[in-house]
């Protein structure tokens, strides 16, 4: 195989990458819209935790006991089934809107249905790229993958805050459906070997003790997901923070609000090209270097009085980001077994996001008590420090190993 080849010379790999493309423009859409409604109806970042507690809490009970059933069933036609629910539910408060009678109601149901199917996904998907491309082009297709769904987010709060601006938010909640229907059409042209689908050789509990069993016991994977953890508790502040913070703190519009949330997004599109194009950058210190720089950009939001140096500082924490990330998921794609990868990878998923509810309960409640700044210089602390560990100490020199 030359090293130059591309992961776009894999037609199943282009299918993915499609479905995924279109599929994180919709979903940033559709989140974008659910958080201005909520807003508009209540003014309250309690409010907006509420919202995304929906979202994470029944994903969480989902999660403890998926992972065996995705290593059994079709990892394609699960994620295309997904999209299609997602859709679907999209049109709840498109349908309200219409009526003139959107409530709270209607976003929380699409948010604990969009957060039931997510567990399926995104282990499902996860799960089956590593099948779709050669080992050697691994990162390559992680990086591709995860660049192209941050560049769609990108664009997404960039066009929806202009659209919703001119034409409001229900032509944008039809786009979100319609754009959800052509991933699923995208993933369809997915060749997934038959192989890949494990048959039922033991009991769903075993199978789900044998999953649990390897993340375990794999030190690699149990402390890279305890990393993880801390930036996805910083992540659930921030889900229900940005939106006070761009219009309260820095005196902005719904436009501004989509330009900040474009910047982190931009940054990791751009740290993602570095990823799939140098090589030679890889180990801990690089691996939590970057988490260490991603860390003090909420510092430096913290102090910042500037849209225009906000958006820059997201910019730099989506590029240190995306080294972090990117290295982090092809680091666990090679360490697990293919026959435990759904699994595997749905207690991973289970795991990291169990931290999220705590940051968004604590940014919901506190962000209407104390407000939004000390919050920023509190997990930028937390962030930061817990990546220095995690370079500095002999201790974790095993993940240099495994990188």
């Amino acid at each position: 195989m030359s090293k130059h080849q591309s992961v776009f010379t894999h037609k199943s790999f282009v299918a993915s990458w499609s479905g995924n493309a279109v599929s994180e423009l919709g979903g940033a859409f559709g989140t974008f819209c659910n958080a201005i409604i909520i807003f508009q109806l209540t003014g309250s970042t309690l409010a907006l935790g509420s919202m995304w507690l929906l979202y994470f809490t029944p994903s969480l009970i989902l999660q403890l006991f998926i992972g065996p059933f995705i290593d059994r069933w079709s990892k394609k036609w699960v994620m295309v089934s997904c999209q299609w629910v997602r859709a679907s539910v999209f049109c709840v408060p498109l349908l309200a809107m219409a009526s003139g009678e959107v409530a709270i109601w209607h976003i929380y149901v699409v948010q604990l249905i969009v957060g039931l199917v997510t567990p399926l996904y995104v282990p499902a998907n996860q799960a089956l790229l590593p099948t779709l491309v050669n080992r050697e082009l691994l990162k390559q297709a992680n990086a591709y993958i995860d660049g192209t769904a941050r560049m769609m987010m990108f664009l997404s709060p960039l066009v929806a805050g202009l659209v919703i601006e001119v034409v409001g938010v229900p032509i944008t909640l039809l786009v979100v459906c319609s754009l959800l229907i052509l991933s699923g059409v995208a993933l369809l042209f997915i060749e997934e070997k038959p192989s890949l689908q494990r048959e039922r050789k033991q009991p769903w509990l075993a199978e789900l003790r044998e999953g649990y069993h390897f993340f375990f016991k794999q030190k690699t994977m149990l402390w890279l997901g305890v990393f993880l953890t801390v930036v996805q508790f910083g992540v659930g502040v921030t889900m229900v923070t940005t939106l006070p913070y761009v219009i309260d703190n820095l005196s902005g519009t719904y436009a501004h609000y989509g330009y900040f949330m474009a910047g982190f997004p931009i940054g990791y599109m751009l740290g993602s090209i570095i990823v799939a194009k140098v090589n030679r950058f890889r180990g801990r210190r690089v691996l939590f270097g970057a988490l260490v720089v991603g860390g003090m950009t909420f510092t430096v939001l913290a102090l910042n009085q500037s849209i225009a140096f906000a958006i820059l500082t997201e910019v730099i924490g989506g590029m240190a980001m995306a080294v972090f990330s990117i290295h982090h998921l092809t680091i666990c794609q090679k360490i697990t077994p293919t026959q435990l990868m759904g699994n595997v990878f749905s207690i991973r998923l289970l795991l990291i996001r169990a931290s999220m509810p705590f940051g968004i309960l604590l940014g919901g409640t506190l962000g209407d008590l104390m407000g939004v700044r000390p919050l920023y210089l509190f997990i930028g602390f937390v962030i930061s420090g817990t990546a220095s560990l995690g370079m500095l100490l002999p201790y974790f020199k095993f993940i240099d190993d495994s990188a």
